[in-house]
């Protein structure tokens, strides 16, 4: 076994599980999280650390580009964690969380070159990405003031998985009975600061830190 990976679990047995056994006895045969969370799979972005959560409390997905796909049955395992988060664990809040510098969304405008690798299956699952790399250059061409692509592609794309999440039949019914919340958050990694998208002016709004 990788020696770094050893030292790792080493750690975490000896420092956080021994002093939350009580936690980890709680949670063994059950989960009820509150919050579920679709991010990306980048390896900086730590939902738990980033919101303070222990073990149990959030129900995370993580894909490339932290993408919703349109609804259609049986079409993958995004599909299937929210269907499964919102219908069997009844979560109140469901967040998408984007992020400065994704690859993902850098990647829409990389024009492949001779000898790069090819990323065949990134460059299907991209495809769920073209609509937010469209609005965001219509943005930037039309704004009178000099705007990051590569950022306005990220929020648009945290927006377009808000609406696609919109049209997933349960999650409307639930919109309208109160009983779930959307949330779009874009996370300034070099920062540490948090937008969030209020749906009334379309903007994103730095969240301030409760005191």
């Amino acid at each position: 076994m990788d020696r770094q990976l050893q030292e790792g679990y080493s750690h975490f047995l000896e420092n956080y599980f021994e002093n939350h056994k009580e936690l980890f006895e709680n949670i063994t045969n059950q989960q009820s999280p509150d919050t579920m969370l679709v991010t990306c799979s980048d390896s900086r972005i730590n939902p738990a650390l980033l919101l303070n959560a222990q073990p149990g409390e959030l129900f995370i997905v993580r894909n490339i580009g932290n993408s919703i796909p349109p609804f259609e049955p049986a079409k993958g395992s995004t599909q299937a964690a929210v269907e499964y988060g919102v219908n069997a664990l009844n979560i109140k809040k469901l967040v998408i969380l984007g992020h400065s510098n994704c690859g993902a969304c850098a990647h829409l405008y990389h024009q492949h070159k001779d000898g790069e690798p090819k990323l065949i299956h990134v460059d299907e699952w991209l495809k769920y990405l073209q609509p937010a790399k469209g609005s965001a250059i219509l943005e930037v061409s039309n704004s009178t003031i000099d705007k990051n692509i590569f950022e306005v592609t990220e929020k648009h794309n945290v927006v377009l998985s808000l609406q696609r999440l919109m049209t997933y039949p349960y999650i409307q019914q639930r919109i309208e009975n109160g009983q779930i919340e959307l949330i779009g958050w874009w996370y300034n990694i070099g920062t540490g600061e948090i937008e969030n998208y209020n749906y009334s002016t379309h903007q994103f709004e730095k969240i301030n830190p409760v005191n």
